[in-house]
């Protein structure tokens, strides 16, 4: 099948303009459309409370945090550090037994 007013020039540019006119189209009927809820002014209640001004952790709870956090991301170091060697050992070891 040839089709040659697809390729041409005018080919595009109608298409261009039925999708142009379809999208416009689309438009005004969605607008037209009738909102999902109706529109109400909300009325919302605001308890204010007092709150604690912020104070700066004390020194045995910031050495805390740091053993904390270096013991854990040792930790977590090494737990991934072992996946990723068996997993290096794993590939290696089918790879190589592929090849025999």
């Amino acid at each position: 099948m040839d089709f040659p007013v697809f390729a041409s020039t005018f080919g595009v540019t109608a298409r261009a303009l039925l999708a142009l006119i379809l999208a416009v189209g689309a438009l005004a009927i969605l607008h037209g459309s009738k909102p999902a809820r109706q529109q109400r002014k909300s009325v919302m209640q605001v308890n204010i409370k007092t709150t604690p001004l912020y104070s700066e952790p004390d020194d045995q709870q910031r050495k805390f945090s740091l053993i904390g956090l270096v013991g854990g991301s040792a930790v977590t170091g090494a737990l991934m550090a072992i996946v990723v060697s068996v997993a290096l050992a794993y590939a290696v070891t089918t790879l190589t037994s592929l090849l025999k």
